[in-house]
């Protein structure tokens, strides 16, 4: 490839990329799916915050100017890395945790990559030499702080995962009917676009920077689809809008605290029935199922259950799968292990062994041998 088929190529790339952005931008906040329209706040509460990280991607539209002239570069990679870390966290708040960000704060939050930026903008305007003295104290600094932005996202990742384990364990017995399998698979992908970010910053290659727009315009491309054609099912959002205000009337457990006494009676009530109903076994069992064998209500339950010595419906379930696993083994301790966990109501042999392991501090093996010691 010749320099100026190069240059046209970085040149065509860096353009469709803030040209991409724009559009994000624009249909981020103006286009509202209809069949969403009355609850469009709810499914995306964070809109305005990543509408802000599609439009800070335009401040890359001088570079197509001056695509060769490093200190443009390296100014571009600079703050486009640390601007897009920072609203990644404040997506993340925003999303998961309803911690929106006022003007004020924002700017608070942001204000050292601000200034980074100013030091990193006088080499391009020539006030200053884009010395290697410069670029290496810069480098250092930035990548300080990019630190401090990733070591703060790795925290709200760690939060949302604790959240959404809290979530899963108080609806399902097994890992594999867990709704958000998926959004924990894919934990790290936003740690993995900073570091996409931060190879390319290191380089500070013009190549290397059109590798990273083509990434980009994948991601934002898949977004435009994501959101013109939306995910979630519309027929059945007038159903859960309906058990929304339905659960409304239900009174919250934390205004009408339920009695010690209550608590207890229900508890063993509870107990009784998973136990001499075998509910456990059921794969696939959910807290709902559970809510309409004994006639009460999720609030209810949910206290009752947390209140326990389980704390959770999951571990209510496994724990009593595994008594049972025990039973077999003792019974039999020459029965395979898939074959006692599946007669047990787990999925597979391998979510046996994990729950095992966490819940009798040692594994079926390791069980099995003291079995026989006996």
């Amino acid at each position: 490839m010749t320099g100026n088929s190069l240059y046209l190529t970085i040149f065509s790339i860096n353009l469709i990329y803030v040209v991409v952005n724009i559009y994000a931008f624009l249909l981020k906040m103006l286009y509202v799916p209809t069949a969403y329209k009355e609850v469009f706040g709810e499914l995306y509460p964070a809109r305005d915050s990543l509408a802000n990280l599609f439009i800070m991607q335009a401040l890359e539209l001088p570079y197509i100017f001056f695509v060769y002239r490093p200190e443009v570069l390296f100014c571009l990679n600079a703050t486009s890395m640390l601007f897009t870390t920072s609203y990644i966290v404040v997506l993340t708040k925003g999303y998961f945790f309803l911690e929106f960000y006022t003007p004020k704060k924002l700017m608070f939050f942001q204000h050292p990559i601000v200034v980074c930026w100013i030091v990193l903008l006088l080499p391009v305007f020539g006030i200053i030499e884009f010395t290697p003295i410069f670029k290496t104290v810069m480098t250092i600094v930035v990548m300080l702080l990019e630190i401090g932005y990733i070591a703060h996202l790795d925290r709200c990742r760690v939060m949302v995962i604790k959240e959404i384990r809290s979530i899963e364990e108080d609806e399902f017995s097994n890992e594999t009917d867990f709704p958000v399998i998926f959004a924990r698979r894919v934990k790290w992908l936003p740690l993995l676009l900073c570091v996409l970010l931060i190879v390319t910053f290191l380089i500070n290659q013009p190549i290397a920077k059109m590798v990273r727009d083509i990434i980009m315009i994948v991601i934002s491309v898949w977004f435009a689809i994501y959101s013109l054609n939306p995910h979630r099912n519309a027929k059945k959002l007038p159903k859960a809008l309906k058990n929304k205000e339905e659960a409304e009337d239900i009174p919250s457990p934390t205004k009408y605290r339920l009695t010690e006494k209550y608590c207890k009676e229900t508890q063993d009530k509870l107990i009784e029935i998973v136990r001499n109903k075998k509910l456990y076994l059921e794969e696939h069992i959910t807290m709902n199922d559970l809510i309409d064998i004994m006639h009460t209500n999720k609030n209810y339950l949910s206290e009752v259950i947390a209140r326990s010595e389980y704390q959770s419906f999951y571990k209510l379930i496994n724990t009593m799968r595994i008594e049972h696993a025990c039973e077999l083994l003792q019974n039999d301790s020459s029965l395979k292990l898939e074959q006692v966990a599946l007669e047990s109501g787990f999925t597979s042999g391998s979510s046996f062994s994990q729950i095992f392991k966490r819940i009798m501090n040692v594994t079926p093996k390791e069980y099995i041998s003291t079995i026989h010691a006996e």
